[in-house]
């Protein structure tokens, strides 16, 4: 025959657990919103280098250019902080039309035309360069990776 009453005692355990819980969602939280939310896929709306002056003009937004190689583990760093990151990504996304341009001089042994004459004109050296472009004003310029809050003051100071 079935046993018709409840036992009570077996479920005892759940209010023990569920303030656990909410805990732990609630740093979870803090966690995600302090650190922002990585995506898997980059989410820079990179604009093609060709286009990217008439774009800057139409919008009235500064060039933003990132030069980066394939080789390169500081520039797969910053594209997992930062160009990866809701947060950062909206900000260049909104202040400024994106530009990736990646070296294969060593891959192929010479650049496509446009990303060595942009190479030459910025004077850039390594890897990962980021030039803020604007007309009539002088490029505003780092070099490196040196972390994601050193790269969003870097962002915060452009003017």
């Amino acid at each position: 025959m079935a046993r018709t009453d409840w036992d009570r005692s077996s479920q005892r355990w759940l209010p023990l657990w569920l303030p656990m819980i909410v805990a732990v969602l609630i740093v979870a939280r803090f966690i995600s919103s302090r650190y922002g939310v990585k995506s898997p896929v980059d989410l820079v709306r990179w604009v093609p280098a060709d286009r990217a002056e008439r774009v800057s003009a139409v919008l009235h937004k500064p060039i933003f250019y990132e030069f980066s190689a394939d080789w390169c583990a500081p520039c797969h760093a910053m594209e997992d902080e930062v160009f990866h990151d809701q947060r950062l990504a909206a900000m260049i996304n909104n202040r400024f039309v994106p530009v990736r341009l990646v070296d294969t001089q060593r891959e192929r042994g010479s650049n496509p035309p446009e990303v060595a004459r942009l190479e030459s004109l910025y004077r850039v050296a390594g890897y990962p360069t980021i030039v803020v472009a604007r007309p009539g004003a002088a490029p505003q310029k780092v070099f490196g990776y040196g972390g994601r809050s050193q790269f969003e003051r870097f962002l915060d100071g452009i003017h």
